[in-house]
């Protein structure tokens, strides 16, 4: 038998599946907890790799582009959509870090930081709190899932070398980024209200009582109230992270909309 007949059979199935391999990689490459120097390289690559052997079968792929050039550039546009889904997730992400950055800093905690290893910069520890809340109500409701699916409908919204860029996709990055700071205020609002209502208390105490040093006693009285204040307002916290993550699919349904011309 000829050698270039098998070449000929599997180089089409090698270049679909390395399709999307650069989709599934580009989301693996932005989304938490998947995307931090936490996790070892290896266990990004067997994931990709493992995903893209699932998720080939499932996909139809049109004929790929015979030419190098076109190719590589195929495969740009496949990783960029990849990023555009897992950026989606990141930016959400990025709300609770900085609720958790606001809320530790008008605590009184902004002096005790850690080195978080995802994004290898110093961030209060009520950060890393949230980050960790949030990771476990996204795991708890399966949004993980809900990426995976996000790859499948992805290649209904835009085919494979499909991905084009318009000012609509900026507008909605513009959108996105608006939101995310809408919900870290919504996150860090009841802490913001208790320490407000705590200084005001604490500035006519020490017009009051001119003895008391009021710096000095502000300090655990704040920490005290702000973390009760943490621990009540923990359901309605919880209840937005759910919400968040449910519109999380019609969020990637509109980034993939606008890359896709649809």
């Amino acid at each position: 038998m000829n050698v270039t007949q098998p070449l000929q059979i599997l180089l089409p199935e090698f270049q679909s599946f390395l399709t999307v391999v650069s989709r599934t990689g580009g989301i693996m490459a932005v989304i938490p907890m998947l995307g931090g120097r936490t996790v070892p390289p290896q266990v990004k690559v067997g994931l990709v790799l493992m995903l893209g052997l699932v998720l080939a079968p499932a996909i139809h792929l049109p004929p790929i582009p015979p030419d190098t050039a076109g190719m590589t550039a195929g495969l740009a546009s496949e990783l960029l959509i990849g990023f555009v889904i897992g950026m989606a997730v990141r930016l959400l992400f990025s709300a609770f870090e900085i609720a958790g950055e606001i809320v530790g800093t008008q605590m009184g905690f902004s002096m005790a930081q850690i080195l978080n290893p995802l994004t290898m910069q110093s961030t209060p520890m009520v950060g890393q709190l949230f980050t960790v809340i949030a990771s476990l109500v996204f795991l708890s409701l399966n949004a993980h899932m809900m990426v995976v699916s996000a790859i499948v409908s992805s290649y209904e919204s835009i085919p494979p070398f499909g991905a084009r860029l318009s000012p609509a996709i900026g507008e909605e990055v513009l959108h996105l980024s608006q939101h995310m700071f809408l919900v870290a205020v919504q996150l860090a609002g009841p802490v913001l209200v208790a320490v407000v209502l705590i200084n005001i208390l604490m500035a006519m105490l020490g017009r009051a009582v001119t003895q008391i040093n009021v710096f000095v006693l502000s300090f655990p009285i704040t920490i005290a109230a702000g973390l009760l204040v943490l621990g009540v307002s923990m359901p309605f916290m919880v209840s937005l992270l759910e919400q968040e993550f449910i519109g999380l699919h019609e969020t990637i349904e509109g980034l993939l909309r606008d890359l896709g011309h649809v």
